[in-house]
């Protein structure tokens, strides 16, 4: 729905990716847009330059109130950003009157277009550009937005009733949707995570239980039958499972073969072997996406090339360079424990893991469980003493003072036909901005240990 804001004073809390976003939509409306954020303003300005946000930024904001300075005067509306906790002492001191909304809301409210919302521990980038470039092979116009990069405010204005807005959501961006109703709705799977945010894991799983809650009546929520929290949320949507056949899943895996309900029972879609993406989680991944394709409308011909074709994004299990045998493999989006068992698992090559970074109130000890493809472990940044404890008995443990000499050490390490595995169970925020500047360092201290950039992306295993 739209959101009359003309002339509205309206804080933008949090002045990153989302914050400029939002503020830029705001503004291109009518309102006078305060920007805020506790960091002073040298730092801001540092962000956006890093981030890229150096000629967006400017535009976003009428006004910026940074170092902690917050006006006295209250506002029509405020909008936060994801990294902006709702129980921040100053939003607690705002009259009731004035609606707090995530920039995720605000999007949906001026979003013609309607949604199909993306969330759940591990997955969700790959989920979400998958099932984009899945509807766009069917004709359609998709854009994928949200948590992995593009907020919903930088297009919500410029899509039609006839497109899709495929978004990526994180549990800090369901803590502050009301009127967020994507047609169809994804949980993809639940495992600890961002603890050092919430009070437990019954907290966390809460604010992601919210995406079965906002799923538009007459719409569709789909979860994993692996993951029994979510596949029991109730859902003003017809409830959909992925996985497991004999679990009660529409969309499954049976005689090689992938299989989609498309309204009139049980299709096949395509050999299981020419799924584009074959780990162990793309593998899921994928029956995630052919069961939101079909109550979207994507034609089965059109679903099964683009299961086929989809190349993947960047550090998720990205191969990024060879040295002869050795294959360098970035997964630095692996931010959690889960991320890493469940990539690990029946990964078929042996492989020198990286791992380590700054810690999110995790307990690594289930790493020991899937050790058995792993040949040695390297570990790196703040959480590197912890996870080196975490496994000591399990898997040969070395540590290294940063990223690069932990690449060539791992090179070094590996045998003929092994992988150098960055997946960190671990942030980033130690040693780099984000998984995407660790990714890429990951790759150039490859290149420095004698290894060859390969010219395309490639998944592996």
């Amino acid at each position: 729905m739209a959101w009359d804001v003309r002339d509205r004073v309206i804080w933008v809390v949090g002045l990153a990716r989302s914050g400029c976003a939002a503020g830029g939509l705001l503004r291109r409306r009518g309102a006078h847009v305060l920007g805020i954020d506790d960091a002073d303003e040298r730092a801001v300005r540092r962000r956006w330059e890093r981030e890229g946000l150096s000629k967006l930024a400017p535009e976003a904001f009428d006004e910026l109130n940074t170092g902690g300075a917050w006006p006295s005067a209250a506002p029509f509306a405020v909008v936060i950003s994801p990294g902006v906790p709702g129980d921040h002492p100053r939003l607690a001191a705002l009259p009731p009157a004035v609606p707090v909304l995530g920039e995720l809301e605000l999007g949906a409210r001026c979003c013609a277009a309607p949604l199909a919302g993306v969330t759940g521990t591990n997955g969700k980038s790959t989920v979400t550009d998958w099932l984009a470039h899945v509807v766009r092979g069917g004709g359609r116009r998709a854009e994928a937005v949200g948590n992995l990069g593009r907020p919903l405010c930088t297009v919500a204005e410029e899509l039609t009733p006839d497109d899709l807005a495929v978004v990526e959501v994180s549990s800090f961006q369901l803590e502050t949707v009301t009127t967020f109703r994507p047609m169809v709705g994804l949980v993809l799977n639940l495992a600890p995570d961002h603890l050092d945010r919430y009070r437990d894991l019954a907290a966390y799983y809460a604010a992601k239980s919210i995406m079965a809650a906002q799923v538009a009546s007459g719409g569709t929520y789909l979860a994993w039958t692996g993951c029994p929290e979510a596949a029991q949320w109730t859902s003003p949507g017809r409830t959909v499972l992925f996985g497991d056949e004999d679990a009660g899943a529409a969309c499954f895996y049976r005689d090689g073969g992938l299989f989609a309900d498309f309204g009139a029972g049980h299709r096949h879609v395509l050999a299981r072997d020419e799924v584009g993406l074959t780990s162990p989680p793309n593998l899921l991944n994928a029956l995630a996406v052919a069961g939101a394709a079909a109550p979207l409308g994507v034609p089965p011909a059109a679903l099964a090339a683009g299961l086929a074709d989809y190349a993947g994004l960047s550090h998720r299990h990205q191969l990024v360079a060879r040295r002869g045998d050795i294959r360098f493999v970035n997964d630095s989006k692996a931010t959690n424990v889960h991320a890493v068992v469940s990539g690990l698992d029946g990964y078929p090559d042996e492989i020198v893991l990286i791992v380590g970074g700054s810690g999110k109130g995790e307990d690594y000890r289930p790493l020991r469980d899937v050790m058995g493809p792993v040949r040695h472990v390297v570990t790196i940044g703040a959480e590197g003493p912890a996870l080196g404890v975490a496994l000591d008995g399990a898997v040969s443990v070395t540590a290294a003072a940063d990223l690069d000499r932990a690449v060539a050490l791992a090179a070094d390490l590996a045998v003929p036909d092994a992988v150098v595995l960055l997946s960190p169970a671990c942030a980033s925020f130690d040693m780099f901005t984000g998984y995407r500047q660790r990714g890429d360092a990951f790759t150039a201290a490859a290149l420095a240990a004698g290894a060859v950039p390969l010219n395309q992306d490639e998944e592996c295993p």
